[in-house]
């Protein structure tokens, strides 16, 4: 009598398969992460830079920057509606964006995002140059 052998899968080789796949996934996941982390920054860099033209914009065509002479108080994006969407946010704080006019002529910006983790993770512009 022959022995009846039957198709398929060990135990042993699907542990292997589910070990395999779990080590691949260990992996991927965080450089994953890292890469959609760094697409947010980046993307927080470029709202900044536009918010930053836009404010040059203004001064190019009013002849001074947006509440100068109002103090040196930090001022939403609505001053600046006809030159940048006033609702945009930092995308991974979800923070809205401020400036501020600084400077012995109100010649001087700042421009930041509205909570402390987007400055301390993403830096602000000062006077159309970034700092980290």
């Amino acid at each position: 009598m022959k022995p009846i052998r039957k198709n398929g899968f060990t135990l042993i080789e699907l542990m292997i398969v589910i070990v395999i796949i779990g080590i691949l996934a260990a992996i991927a996941i965080p450089k994953f992460q890292d890469i959609t982390e760094s697409a947010k920054y980046a993307a927080c860099r470029s709202n900044l830079r536009n918010i930053a033209g836009a404010l040059n914009m203004y001064a190019a065509e009013n002849g001074e920057y947006p509440g100068a002479f109002q103090g040196h108080k930090w001022k939403k994006l609505s001053y600046i509606s006809d030159y940048v969407q006033v609702g945009i946010l930092c995308p991974s704080t979800m923070a809205s964006y401020r400036f501020r006019i600084t400077g012995r002529d109100y010649d001087l910006f700042r421009i930041r995002g509205w909570n402390g983790n987007c400055v301390r993770n993403h830096g602000m512009y000062r006077n159309s140059v970034y700092q980290p």
